[in-house]
């Protein structure tokens, strides 16, 4: 009888030592644990199933956004510049673009700036925002160059150089959004993925929920 309680004992606490294993390799680092708080706090979601609805509304809306730029850019520049004077807009002081360069040169930055913020602020790197202000700047000076042709040289005709940084500055807002939209929506992603293994919730619970589950628990006024 000794002995078999004894094995009985063995095989419970290795049962226990093996889920405990098991648990401590299924939970993530904490820079991941980190990561993923700072992630949902930010984003906010109610539950698992909002963060599935939120990584296809904004996987959906940053692929819109990323169609339009393409459509907006064939048609205002590829195709309308010349009607539009793009000729007449002299070439960049710094690197010596034309305005058909600067229209992709200027939603490149701004598709760097916008991921190199993005990891600068959820991994709290100083140097990565850094970078992302750089970028930042660059890009409003291409965009504001055509502007300032106008107001300080003369070379252009103010209309002409209003509709240029117009088309800029455009390109530079559907770019910044599609791109922020797609990056939450695969943070969002990898969010989820983790939290499907975990075995703690790390979703917070909103105050509207608390506020609702403490009422619940009030009994009936006598």
């Amino acid at each position: 009888m000794v002995l078999a309680e004894d094995s009985l004992e063995e095989a419970s606490s290795g049962t226990s030592h093996g889920l405990a294993a098991s648990a401590k390799e299924e939970m993530p680092t904490n820079d991941a644990l980190e990561l993923m708080e700072s992630i949902l706090q930010r984003l906010q979601p109610a539950d698992r199933h909002e963060i599935r609805d939120m990584i296809t509304n904004r996987g959906w809306l940053s692929g819109a956004l990323l169609m339009m730029s393409v459509l907006f850019w064939w048609i205002a520049v590829e195709k309308g510049g010349a009607s539009l004077g793009d000729a007449d807009i002299p070439l960049s002081m710094m690197g010596e673009f034309d305005y058909a360069t600067l229209a992709l040169v200027v939603p490149v930055l701004v598709f760097l700036t916008t991921v190199v913020w993005s990891v600068g602020r959820e991994r709290g790197h100083a140097f990565m925002s850094n970078i992302g202000g750089l970028f930042a700047i660059l890009a409003l000076y291409y965009t504001a160059e055509p502007m300032g042709f106008a107001v300080l040289t003369g070379d252009i005709e103010m209309q002409t150089a209003f509709f240029a940084t117009a088309r800029l500055l455009a390109l530079a807002v559907m770019i910044h959004y599609s791109a922020r939209l797609f990056i939450d929506a695969i943070l969002l992603q990898w969010v989820r993925t983790q939290m499907i293994h975990m075995p703690v919730e790390l979703i917070p619970v909103m105050p509207g929920a608390v506020d609702e589950g403490q009422a619940d628990e009030v009994g009936p006024a006598a």
